[in-house]
């Protein structure tokens, strides 16, 4: 994978509603991605460097991607039993975007679907006493790309082919590079607001929950 050409792949605006699931308990903050930092993820290797949101096309990639349900999504699938999920909706608009379900931008990148999709986990867990032991070592190429992508000025996100559902997308968000003009808002059936992602005036962003009124 030629990380390196991450800078000169051409780049779009976006808008529309993306899907989040979530269980419960953690709805109350719907966009929070602190935690992210330190979790190893797809596209992210997970040491601190920085934070990523993850949106999915439709309300069943979102299920799929939590794995919320099993089997598979072009035949027979099944729920998990004993856990509840919630579906959020994110009004999204983005102005700085990376299409990489395109054919062009994984050309330059030299890439596949198929390698966007792939193995990830093996990296970390391979070894000399594993009966596959190669390749290891972290980063997967994936985390790199991640890495990369985060590192190019001015991208705020990047579009990817869902590993669990690949003719659908995912969407991945860097919060903290948001730019002017720029948002990610998650509201009640009633319209209330829940959560919501936008830079601050120095350009970096900042995630301004819902307080609870004071008590008297």
């Amino acid at each position: 994978m030629n990380v390196g050409g991450c800078a000169n792949l051409p780049r779009i605006p976006l808008h529309g509603v993306w899907y989040r699931a979530m269980i419960p308990a953690y709805a109350a903050l719907p966009l929070a991605s602190t935690h992210t930092k330190a979790a190893p993820t797809r596209f992210n290797e997970g040491r601190g460097v920085f934070a990523t949101l993850y949106l999915a096309q439709d309300q069943l990639v979102a299920l799929f991607e939590v794995q919320a349900l099993f089997g598979s999504p072009y035949t027979t699938w099944l729920a998990v039993p004993g856990r509840n999920w919630a579906i959020l909706n994110v009004s999204v608009v983005l102005q700085s975007v990376v299409d990489l379900t395109l054919a062009a931008p994984q050309a330059a990148l030299g890439t596949t679907a198929q390698e966007l999709t792939g193995d990830w986990r093996g990296y970390r867990l391979r070894s000399a006493i594993t009966p596959v032991s190669q390749p290891a070592g972290v980063p997967a190429p994936t985390q790199e790309l991640g890495a990369a992508l985060y590192s190019v000025p001015l991208l705020e996100a990047f579009v990817t082919v869902s590993a669990k559902i690949p003719t659908h997308k995912t969407l991945v968000v860097f919060p903290d590079k948001l730019l002017p003009g720029s948002e990610l808002v998650c509201r009640d059936d009633k319209g209330k607001l829940l959560d919501k992602i936008a830079p601050k005036r120095s350009g970096k962003s900042v995630k301004r929950p819902k307080r609870s009124p004071r008590r008297r």
